[in-house]
């Protein structure tokens, strides 16, 4: 990927709302994208990158580069910041921010405490995701390696109140309808104004947005991330969806469907992989072979909430149960049904 950043966007909106949005570079060469909403004197920063040097450095170039459409905004100026979830790529910015705007912050109920009591919440899911990787068959070297992967990066954010929680319908300071859409992460938001949807990481353009099970942390998952789906599906009058990643689509409810029927085939690969009994760690082994480094451990995350799905279902059922009656250290080991 090219180290250019592509050029700030302005949406002209039917209502003449503006929203701007510019990307940074939140990890290396991975993306995330910021939006700036404005309807007259109101003005309101739809996320903040990942708060390391380079994001933060892009935050600035970003906002700055708005004059290039004659829009005359100052931090101070700000009217509020919104974080759509709590995943650091999205908020670990917001410290950075708050040195240069005392606007309030807006975030959904479920994630205030990512925000206000960041390092319980990694403690907590640090300890949850522990777990998960011995039950999906990790050994102990590959459970120490993958968490140091999970840890690296996020020490950095401290966090601090939040002024405004969120929950599912309400309307933002009179200008943004909060659709609570979890699955992806806990609270995470998609954002409505006029014709235009915010759809945070819950849709995007090219890539089937990471899941991990419920086991993990609750409100994630297959089932929650399908019924947030079929809420947006019921939304109408959407031109334009603008997402926490890549491009803009067009057409969300063909992109929808669209996900949903990449999630169908990944089920179907599982189950036909688990004609003979496989642990997590041996599914995602022949589901994703060319995966490394921390790309393995998203793997095996994805594969966990997708074989949670299943077994919820019915459709694969645990082959060893008498081992790990024996054993409470014995990873399950699926078959389908």
């Amino acid at each position: 990927m090219s180290s250019v950043l592509p050029p700030p966007q302005r949406h002209a909106l039917s209502d003449g709302t503006l929203i701007y949005s510019f990307p940074v570079r939140v990890f290396g060469t991975f993306l995330a994208n910021i939006y700036v909403l404005r309807r007259g004197e109101y003005a309101a920063l739809i996320d903040t990158g990942s708060g390391t040097e380079q994001s933060n450095a892009d935050l600035l170039s970003g906002f700055a580069a708005l004059s290039e459409f004659g829009e005359k905004l100052e931090w101070a100026e700000l009217s509020r910041v919104v974080i759509t979830h709590g995943h650091i790529d999205h908020h670990g910015g917001l410290d950075f921010v708050r040195t240069l705007t005392a606007a309030p912050v807006a975030v959904h109920e479920l994630d205030h405490p990512v925000l206000s009591a960041y390092r319980e919440r990694i403690v907590l899911t640090s300890r949850a995701l522990r777990a998960f990787l011995h039950e999906a068959g990790v050994d102990t070297p590959g459970v120490t390696a993958f968490m140091n992967m999970y840890g690296a990066g996020k020490t950095r954010f401290v966090g601090g109140p939040v002024e405004t929680e969120l929950r599912h319908g309400d309307v933002l300071d009179g200008v943004l309808r909060v659709i609570h859409t979890p699955g992806h992460c806990p609270g995470q938001i998609c954002l409505r104004v006029g014709e235009v949807l915010l759809s945070a990481d819950q849709v995007l353009a090219r890539t089937t947005p990471h899941l991990s099970a419920e086991s993990i942390t609750p409100g994630n998952g297959l089932s929650h991330y399908l019924h947030s789906l079929d809420l947006l599906d019921a939304e109408e009058g959407i031109a334009l969806t603008l997402a926490g990643h890549e491009e803009p689509v067009h057409d969300l409810h063909t992109r929808s469907a669209a996900i949903r029927a990449s999630h169908i085939r990944k089920m179907e690969r599982i189950l036909n992989i688990c004609v003979s009994p496989h642990s997590v760690q041996g599914v995602t082994a022949q589901l994703y072979p060319h995966v490394r480094s921390y790309d393995t451990l998203l793997a095996l995350e994805k594969v966990g909430a997708l074989a949670e799905y299943l077994n919820a279902r019915g459709e694969l059922q645990v082959a060893n149960l008498a081992e790990m009656e024996r054993d409470e250290h014995a990873a399950p080991l699926y078959q389908t049904a």
